[in-house]
């Protein structure tokens, strides 16, 4: 789960509206809430990152400790079937998500992010929302996180 940000760093931030501490899934839900006010007013497959969506969608049921499935995460993408699973297969290949067949139900896999998919994400979503120099960094986010970091992706 989410762990509040440094006291300092909330006060650059703001606070929502309840005055309870921004989390990181907070900060997640927002930027899923502009990224779908960006795809209102430009075409979708101009704006579009579909690796990104499927992070933000991983993050979110991370935090929220539901579990997602393959077929949920393809929905979130907007693209077919296949390119959603070959974007997939890159994400967990970069060692960012984990998929994982249902004990109970073999014909179902969810999908998860891994401890460096979720420290990457988080190490992302703070610097996008802490203003200044240099972002604050709580709990495993890596120091310094660049992207570069995350063999893969770079293609």
């Amino acid at each position: 789960m989410s762990t509040p940000l440094a006291v300092d760093t909330l006060a650059r931030l703001g606070t929502p509206s309840t005055g309870a501490p921004r989390t990181l899934l907070d900060m997640a839900r927002q930027t899923q809430t502009m990224r779908a006010t960006v795809a209102a007013f430009f075409p979708r497959d101009i704006f579009r990152d579909s690796a990104w969506d499927m992070m933000l969608e991983t993050f979110v049921a991370g935090e929220e400790g539901r579990n997602l499935c393959v077929k949920q995460v393809i929905l979130v993408s907007g693209e077919t079937s296949t390119s959603a699973l070959r974007r997939i297969d890159r994400l967990e290949a970069a060692g960012l998500m984990a998929r994982r067949v249902d004990p109970a139900d073999h014909r179902r896999v969810s999908v998860t992010l891994t401890v460096k998919g979720h420290d990457a994400m988080a190490a992302m979503l703070r610097s996008l929302f802490v203003t200044g120099d240099r972002p604050v960094r709580t709990g495993a986010a890596p120091q310094g996180f660049h992207p570069a970091y995350l063999p893969g992706l770079s293609n």
